[in-house]
């Protein structure tokens, strides 16, 4: 999340400068929006300069004792809704909208990617699911791929299903949660299964993101 609202922020203030007395707003469609000021040059290079840090932070974050990442993380939160504050609700919303098809495209590649790397481990270990998507990356953080669904905030949480409660009618096992959903029960008609844990419809259909 804190990534994302740099990258608007960035994009805000690049917008600002190249234009000192009109902003356009087309991008995320917001006719009677406040023209924001320009940002000045200066408070730029602190900003991309974080914007990459992060990036090098997801890359290389696993090899960090986890108290400094729990440290990080707590400042990063902080920073994130100082962010979000300065963009305001109306942006923030229209920006949600428009990224809405993208993020949608990026999380079911995800899950494909995320299930074939389960076959591969169903394969592996002869015929015995992982009991937990966790299990497929050892040591590594986060240890299950980020999810970033249309009206949820970033998530790599896992809901463990380990029965077959839901073997009827796997929708009431739908949380909402925007993370994962994980059929761990061998007696299960659905282990192994892997799913969107998101009751929202996929943006321009009617299907739910957890029939997928």
């Amino acid at each position: 999340m804190l990534k994302t609202a740099l990258t608007l922020l960035l994009a805000a203030a690049a917008n600002g400068a190249a234009q000192e007395t009109s902003v356009s707003t087309a991008a995320v469609q917001l006719s009677t929006a406040p023209v924001p000021a320009p940002l000045p040059d200066w408070r730029l290079p602190p900003l991309r300069r974080l914007s990459a840090d992060l990036d090098r932070l997801a890359r290389l974050g696993w090899h960090l004792p986890p108290e400094r990442l729990d440290a990080l993380a707590a400042e990063a939160t902080a920073l994130s809704a100082r962010v979000r504050e300065a963009l305001g609700k109306d942006v923030l919303a229209a920006v949600e909208r428009e990224e809405a098809p993208r993020r949608s495209e990026e999380a079911l590649k995800t899950l494909a990617a995320f299930r074939s790397a389960l076959q591969a481990a169903y394969a592996a270990g002869g015929g015995k699911y992982p009991a937990s998507p966790a299990e497929l990356a050892p040591g590594r953080l986060p240890a299950v791929p980020e999810l970033y669904l249309p009206g949820h905030e970033p998530s790599s949480a896992v809901t463990l299903i380990a029965s077959k409660k839901f073997d009827k009618d796997i929708s009431k096992a739908v949380t909402d949660s925007g993370g994962w959903l994980y059929f761990a029960a061998p007696e299960s008609a659905n282990y192994g299964l892997l799913l969107l844990d998101c009751s929202h419809q996929e943006p321009g259909s009617t299907e739910e993101f957890y029939k997928h």
